[in-house]
């Protein structure tokens, strides 16, 4: 049935102003993309409300939504001016019947000053109105649709609402669509408090599962757990100030974001969640092998996910192995991950809504130049195989995590025997140790360790050549994460009497 909408929410403001100012032009046809489409055909009617312009919703309930919408597109015959809102487009515009009415009368709907909205999850190719129909993405509530929501919702009986609480409910429903906030804000009204923001927090944590593509990642490593990478540790606690309202004042640009590249088990996916925390910002994590097998096309999916990050800014993003996303679209062979690729590079070089993006790449072949330049990341960090200070620090952080104390270890001499291995493969070490440990019925020892280290054939002996590519390229394409203690070790290697320092050229003998 179609139903006529009285304007009666002119006092709302539109959340897309070019959709109002299409209808006031009165546009012939126009499509709103949403997953919602009663939030979508809301808006429709807010929009149409603001510019006076009545409208129409052709609901097909239980009727043929087919016939429903046939008979509301003849109807426009009458000439009376308004906005026909056709819901359920995806399906719709593969019937022909349609196709061919609306090709038909497109020039008599703009002459009698209508418009036909139509609105769905995503449109078909269809080349006989291609040149015709303008598409719009409906963005995700903003901050200030979501708080009166929110201090509806969740005032006690006395109508207070402590402002922590408020803030934490805000952040955690914002990247929900409305309907999806309203039934999240329902569920958890009356309990306590810190019940109720840690219950939104999974609601949307769930949400978001569902969808396949992005994720919250409530477990986030601290700075703690991390050795070695003082250098990126350093620039990332600059962004962390370079985020505030005070650098925005200054006149300094939103952090974009960081580029980790290295030898694999060095720490570059740990490190990227680590941001979250060094920013102190929620931390979300976009899966790109996943944009190829959910149900809606990849395109669709990504521009989703990219919505609701910029709807939970600030945020951190995760894109975890970048390099292995794109391998399509670097040969050319995927027409589909090239046009993800080239939005996601559109998104990267254009997006100043306080999304702070953690990528992490391995292999060069697959690290376009479009991705490289400056503009889509702030900086690129290359992580390498860990100094000897740094191994002691993954050793301590490990025996930390068993819950012993690293002090009772000699950390240094297990970082001598542990020479040019990964950050990886010194943890399976420390905790192969331990299995031994736990079968002989006794604590760990650092015999136990170092007899496990001595077995382990390094990564970067076994990818020789490949890690010397790596860093030939790293030195002209990025930064060091790690200081450069080499003359430290140095120094270090003559006191022990392992090697004579050379004096400085030019300096004194």
């Amino acid at each position: 049935m179609v139903a006529s909408e009285p304007i009666a929410q002119a006092a709302l403001k539109p959340r897309l102003p070019a959709l109002a100012d299409r209808l006031r032009a009165r546009y012939p046809l126009l499509a709103l993309l949403s997953s919602d489409e009663r939030e979508a055909v809301r808006e429709v009617q807010i929009a149409a409300a603001a510019v006076q312009v009545p409208t129409e919703v052709a609901w097909a309930g239980r009727a043929d939504p087919v016939v429903v919408a046939l008979d509301a597109l003849q109807r426009l015959a009458d000439g009376t001016a308004r906005a026909l809102v056709l819901p359920g487009a995806s399906e719709l515009l593969r019937k022909p019947q349609i196709i061919r009415l609306l090709s038909e009368t497109l020039t008599t709907i703009e002459r009698a000053g209508q418009s036909v909205v139509l609105v769905g999850a995503n449109l078909p190719e269809v080349p006989e109105l291609a040149r015709d129909i303008v598409s719009m993405h409906l963005p995700l509530p903003q901050r200030s649709e979501v708080e009166p929501l929110v201090a509806a919702a969740l005032r006690d009986a006395q109508g207070q609402l402590d402002a922590e609480t408020f803030e934490g409910a805000v952040q955690a429903v914002q990247g929900l669509t409305l309907a999806q906030a309203r039934r999240a804000l329902r569920r958890v009204r009356g309990r306590s408090p810190a019940d109720q923001v840690s219950e939104l927090r999974a609601e949307k944590r769930d949400l978001l599962a569902g969808t396949g593509v992005v994720e919250v990642v409530t477990q986030v490593p601290l700075p703690s757990e991390i050795g070695g990478l003082d250098e990126l540790k350093v620039w990332l606690g600059r962004q962390k100030l370079a985020m505030t309202r005070q650098a925005r004042a200054y006149g300094l640009p939103m952090p974009r974001g960081v580029l980790l590249v290295g030898v694999q088990g060095c720490g570059k996916t740990l490190t990227a969640k680590t941001a979250a925390a060094v920013l102190g910002l929620p931390l979300l994590r976009l899966d790109l092998g996943r944009l190829y097998t959910a149900v809606a096309v990849p395109d669709e999916n990504l521009r989703h996910a990219l919505q609701v990050a910029e709807a939970m800014a600030p945020v951190v993003l995760w894109i975890d192995e970048i390099d292995k996303a794109f391998a399509g679209a670097a040969s050319g062979s995927s027409d589909a991950a090239a046009r993800v690729f080239g939005s996601l590079l559109t998104w990267l070089g254009e997006q100043r809504k306080g999304v702070f993006v953690a990528a992490t790449a391995n292999r060069l072949a697959h690290l376009p130049a479009e991705l490289m330049r400056k503009g889509r990341f702030d900086e690129t960090f290359f992580v390498d195989v860990p100094d000897q200070l740094a191994r002691a620090e993954i050793f301590a952080v490990a025996i930390a995590r068993s819950g012993r104390d690293p002090r009772a270890w000699d950390v240094e001499r297990l970082a001598k025997a542990s020479d040019r291995l990964t950050g990886a493969e010194i943890e399976q070490a420390f905790a192969e140790a331990m299995q031994v440990a736990f079968c002989a019925g006794r604590e760990p020892l650092a015999a136990d360790a170092e007899q496990v280290l001595s077995k382990i054939i390094p990564f970067v002996e076994t990818y020789d050549a490949q890690v010397r590519e790596l860093r030939q390229w790293a030195k002209r394409h990025c930064r060091n994460g790690a200081k450069d203690r080499s003359l430290q070790e140095l120094f270090q290697a003559a006191r022990e009497g392992q090697v004579q320092p050379r004096p400085p050229v030019g300096g004194q003998r």
